[in-house]
């Protein structure tokens, strides 16, 4: 049987490497829309803008996720219901890594 702590600090770990790998592909963003010219129009800024919002939102829940697993790591007593949220949030981390990677492969390399 796994442990709640195994599990709990492994979660931690991967959320916090996935958010760094957010991180990662919000800078591929940030440099594309920094390359544009000034007088770029804006239908052309917006998609950068709004993959940049979906990155963030997924390093938010991975930022989140870090959170809630140290606070049930700090707590005295097996709280049920951080363990879960920490899984829910990474789960949801999951997904928006999943979302942001092909949202950016599509900005960056498909038309």
């Amino acid at each position: 049987m796994v442990e709640h702590k195994d599990v709990v600090l492994a979660v931690l770990g991967a959320s916090a490497g996935l958010s760094g790998l957010l991180l990662v592909f919000l800078g591929l963003i940030v440099a594309a829309y920094g390359g544009l010219p000034g007088d770029t129009p804006a239908a052309v800024k917006t998609p950068f803008r709004r993959t940049a919002w979906v990155l963030l939102v997924a390093f938010g829940i991975g930022i989140a996720c870090i959170v809630v697993a140290s606070a049930w790591l700090f707590q005295l007593t097996g709280g049920n219901v951080l363990y879960v949220t920490t899984d829910v949030l990474f789960v949801a981390q999951l997904a928006g890594l999943t979302v942001g990677t092909i949202w950016t492969l599509k900005e960056l390399l498909w038309d």
